[in-house]
């Protein structure tokens, strides 16, 4: 472990030990300004940001709405890792009292015909918060998780989870994934899938925003090779905790290409995205480059 690794991992540490701990108030304040720092300190990252609203927002980088956008990112960001560990430590009626979801129908009714269901979701709101709800209302859901580095930042990050209650299935080379993933649909688990980003660079192109980009060819894959519903849910950020949008199944007619028919539902998928992101742009947790170019149109 180097050294920025290293301060990266205690710091998490860190985070996860106080969130558990501090009084809702303060926690929130605290990571918000530790956030307001990094707005402030870490320019490339903050140029990312921009340049990625700016693309959802259609004005350029520098303009006051996109600046006002941005400053909303950094502090949502904070607070999704405040309240991502605080939720370990939060009482359930808790939870149920901050926590609003709407079609949850669609997956009950994946579920009552078996072979399980997958979520598919973009890096919005607390996707920790909707997978701890499900849990806790007796779901049996799994999520990819990629792995990180350093190894004991996976290890918090993988302990975090499963004591929200999730079954988290980790992504790595040689690791037979899909495999995992058809098994617990055939057990009824309902598969999230955070897929707004690829991380292969051979995912499916789609149009969002007006411009290219790759998105995971995965969740469509998977739906169609097993015949299990894939619903695009989003999680927004409310005053008081967390409101979840599940949408129902997404379908294609099937042209009897595989390769066509997960480009058609990659595309619907990417339109659904593109819907939720619209109504909250700073909710969206993308700290990456979106797009290629970078650039708003």
């Amino acid at each position: 472990m180097n050294r920025s690794e290293r301060t990266a991992y205690l710091t998490l540490r860190a985070a996860e030990w106080l969130s558990m701990r501090v009084p809702r108030s303060a926690g929130l304040w605290g990571t918000g300004l530790y956030h307001r720092m990094s707005l402030n300190r870490s320019q490339a990252v903050r140029a990312t940001v921009e340049a990625n609203l700016a693309r959802v927002l259609g004005h350029p980088p520098e303009s006051p709405i996109v600046q006002s956008a941005t400053r909303e990112c950094f502090r949502l960001y904070g607070r999704y890792w405040y309240e991502t560990f605080a939720l370990r430590s939060m009482p359930p009626e808790e939870v149920d009292r901050r926590f609003e979801i709407d079609g949850v129908e669609h997956l009950d009714a994946g579920l009552a015909r078996g072979g399980g269901v997958i979520a598919a979701l973009p890096h919005m709101g607390n996707w920790d918060a909707a997978g701890h709800w499900l849990a806790l209302h007796g779901y049996r859901m799994a999520a990819v998780a990629e792995e990180l580095k350093p190894q004991e930042a996976f290890d918090l990050f993988l302990r975090h989870r499963r004591a929200l209650g999730m079954r988290i299935v980790p992504l790595g080379e040689g690791r037979n994934v899909a495999g995992t993933l058809v098994e617990l649909l055939a057990q009824n688990h309902v598969i999230t899938l955070v897929a707004d980003r690829d991380l292969t660079g051979r995912g499916v192109p789609v149009e969002m925003f007006g411009a290219p980009r790759l998105l995971p060819a995965g969740p469509a894959l998977l739906s169609l090779s097993t015949g299990a519903p894939l619903c695009v849910a989003a999680v927004f950020t409310t005053e008081v905790g967390w409101r979840c949008r599940i949408g129902e199944p997404l379908t294609v007619e099937r042209t009897g290409k595989m390769r066509t028919d997960v480009a058609a539902l990659t595309q619907l998928v990417g339109a659904a995205f593109e819907r939720s992101i619209s109504e909250a742009p700073a909710d969206w947790h993308m700290f990456q480059p979106a797009w290629e170019d970078g650039l708003a149109s």
